[in-house]
């Protein structure tokens, strides 16, 4: 576990909604969540941990469909996962690894924009989001694409050397997936939608809607085990998290 990791947050939009609508028993005072995705630098090759927004949707919420009811989009022409490559200087038609935490609408919507990435997943995630069209927060339109995609089952080293693991994390849904990073210091765990904001690790509040909530709860457990042992714990969609890691890169 030797490799120099370089890990950077990328602002990929922001969404608006209620937070009862990602707490149970939540208010309906509206706030903002980050989009978010991540570029990890490999010595061996450029990682990005989710792709953000479908960038049809600079122009339009249409593609959201029944989604557009609960989250108002917000995300700059230049915000999507493409251009926030280019950023720092990443080619967004290379050869890239995208390790797909689960295939929501959120975090799966850029990959049109990547389109000679690998796509590294759970098999049971592709298997529910495949053909589903638009249902439960899935729209296969977003990722039947013609990528070439390697379906995992279990945990999954991404080099071989101990640095980038995929962990399975489900719950939120069948097939979720975390990041784990040997980042210098302190070991970094990008937790995708299994841990939405940083208080839910403790408090356990988790979205009103979830493929086995009891599943998440399992996951979150370990999560929990991962922050005491000192794992710096990067949530989903915190937004005090995610400007802090933005300032300070």
């Amino acid at each position: 576990m030797n490799a120099a990791l370089d890990v950077t947050a990328l602002d990929c939009g922001w969404m608006r909604t209620q937070r009862r609508t990602l707490s149970q028993g939540g208010s309906k005072d509206v706030f903002e969540l980050p989009v978010a995705a991540y570029l990890i630098r490999h010595p061996k090759g450029d990682v990005v941990f989710d792709v953000g927004l479908d960038s049809r949707l600079v122009a339009s919420s249409d593609s959201l469909g029944a989604m557009a009811k609960l989250f108002e989009v917000i995300v700059a022409i230049d915000g999507t996962i493409g251009p926030r490559l280019e950023q720092h200087d990443v080619d967004p038609t290379g050869s890239l690894t995208v390790v797909l935490s689960h295939c929501h609408f959120d975090h799966c919507g850029g990959l049109a924009q990547l389109p000679n990435a690998r796509v590294v997943v759970q098999a049971d995630e592709w298997n529910a989001a495949s053909g589903s069209g638009q249902l439960a927060g899935y729209d296969s339109q977003l990722i039947d694409l013609g990528h070439d995609v390697t379906t995992v089952t279990g945990e999954h080293d991404l080099f071989g050397d101990g640095s980038v693991v995929c962990v399975p994390t489900p719950g939120h849904t069948c097939g979720h997936q975390s990041l784990w990073l040997a980042t210098p210091g302190t070991p970094t765990l990008l937790t995708g939608d299994a841990c939405y904001f940083m208080h839910t690790i403790d408090d356990e509040i988790l979205p009103p809607f979830g493929a086995d909530l009891e599943q998440q709860r399992t996951s979150l457990a370990w999560i929990r085990s991962q922050r005491d042992a000192g794992t710096r714990i990067i949530p989903g969609h915190d937004p005090d998290v995610f400007r802090a890691m933005l300032t300070s890169q």
